[in-house]
């Protein structure tokens, strides 16, 4: 085996030397695109200014999920807003709009924000009050900037990952309205218990859970659709696409009659594997239990809303003497693992960014891991495509306190604002 790897990779370097001139260039050209595309991107976005925006609200507000989804539907609106023109992607370096919904705990205090780019500041504004009338919004220093940038170091510790979807984007998370309980029509705020786990935090300790969204087309909603179609096992004929796709189909059917030929497979043999394809029904939808029903339901209604890409981190960070691995970091994991369902979807850690390591040189590369996560966090680093939650989902995972949020730690607006009476006198 060695031997034919060595010959085949000898006549590989053969072949490069006779064809250097014309395999290199679209090679380097390649390599060329990506590192500048890098560069000019990173450029771009260490210009663009932002927005901390924390956002207060009424102890007695009653207002949901339902109306966070509203908000966030108001959002996704700019969506394919930031580029015009291939000069913007390639010269200017330009991305897509994004913001960052997070939550923050300080010694137990509570805090909801909303970060976004300077330029659409006023735009977000209009979409918190336009939900939110009662909200008081307030431009706040970054609570990144609190803790110095080379953690862990002699003083704190940290731990953290980026959180990934157990399942392919269509299947949908536990939204809202199944948190609802049933005898009693009231709903069993998720926020709530996020708010209570990062409440628990002592003197010392901090919790920053960061979630980046960025609106989506309808791409992810393609491979819905056809999940759906494998799932309820339903011919779907795909377009032939442009002519390079269409040529590729060609050889592949004549690849497969190739082999099918050598294999020696009669020809009565292909007519009648046809005609049985033939008699297959379109949809065995009728022959679904409840349970495989519920999910093809399920995935249909969750493609049936706007979408946003989304990527998911938080970190637990403290004191030497105050880090408590089990309480930082086993409440934020329950916060997440209320929105998990066994048929359908969750969320589950990233491995490749847990700040874990096992098996050798453990101490190094889980301090490499500490300061990437830390890293990434304070520059709310969005570079790769993200997961895909539509409005629901999302509206789920981030709301703001209800009346039903007891916790006392929640930063709150104490007294209402007001319009002066219409007939007060003024000189």
């Amino acid at each position: 085996m060695i031997e034919i790897i060595l010959e085949i990779l000898k006549t590989a370097w053969v072949l490069y030397l006779d064809w250097w001139w014309l395999v290199s260039p679209p090679i380097l050209f390649w390599i060329f695109m990506i590192l500048w595309m890098n560069y000019i991107q990173r450029k771009y976005l260490a210009e663009l200014e932002w927005s901390l925006l924390e956002v207060r609200l009424p102890r007695e507000i009653e207002k949901g999920p339902k109306t966070a989804e509203q908000m966030l539907a108001g959002m996704w609106s700019i969506y394919d807003s930031a580029i015009d023109t291939l000069y913007d992607i390639y010269l200017d370096g330009v991305v897509d709009y994004y913001f960052s919904l997070e939550i923050a705990s300080f010694a137990g205090d509570v805090h909801f924000y909303i970060r976004t780019p300077k330029t659409l500041r006023d735009f977000t504004e209009a979409q918190i009050y336009a939900q939110y009338p009662e909200a008081e919004i307030v431009e706040v220093e970054d609570y990144v900037k609190s803790i110095p940038r080379n953690l862990p170091n002699k003083d704190y510790d940290l731990w953290g990952t980026e959180m990934l979807l157990s399942k392919e984007d269509a299947y949908p998370i536990m939204t809202y309205s199944q948190f609802e309980d049933k005898p009693t029509g009231t709903l069993v705020d998720p926020v709530s218990v996020a708010v209570e786990e990062l409440g628990k935090l002592g003197e010392g300790e901090q919790t920053w859970i960061q979630i980046l969204i960025r609106p989506t087309g309808d791409e992810w909603k393609e491979e819905g659709r056809e999940l759906v179609a494998k799932l309820i096992g339903k011919k779907v004929k795909k377009s032939p696409g442009n002519i390079l796709q269409m040529l590729s189909q060609e050889i592949g059917d004549f690849g497969r009659y190739l082999i099918s030929a050598i294999a020696f497979r009669s020809p009565e043999a292909s007519f009648l594997k046809a005609e049985k394809e033939a008699e297959t029904p379109e949809s065995l939808m009728l022959y679904l239990s409840p349970g495989e029903r519920e999910i093809v339901e399920a995935v249909e209604k969750n493609i049936a809303k706007p979408g946003f890409e989304v990527k998911i981190r938080w970190t637990y960070i403290a004191k030497r003497d105050k880090f408590f691995k089990p309480r930082g970091v086993s409440g934020v994991m329950g916060i997440f693992s209320q929105f998990k369902t066994v048929n359908l979807n969750g969320f589950i850690p990233d491995s490749s960014t847990k700040t874990s390591a096992y098996y050798f040189l453990t101490e190094l590369r889980k301090a490499w891991r500490k300061r990437e996560i830390f890293k990434n966090y304070r520059e709310r680093a969005f570079w790769e495509k993200g997961f895909v939650l539509n409005t629901e989902e999302l509206a789920t995972v981030f709301h703001f306190p209800t009346i039903t949020t007891k916790a006392p730690m929640v930063s709150r607006v104490e007294a209402r604002k007001g319009e002066p009476p219409a007939a007060l006198p003024v000189e």
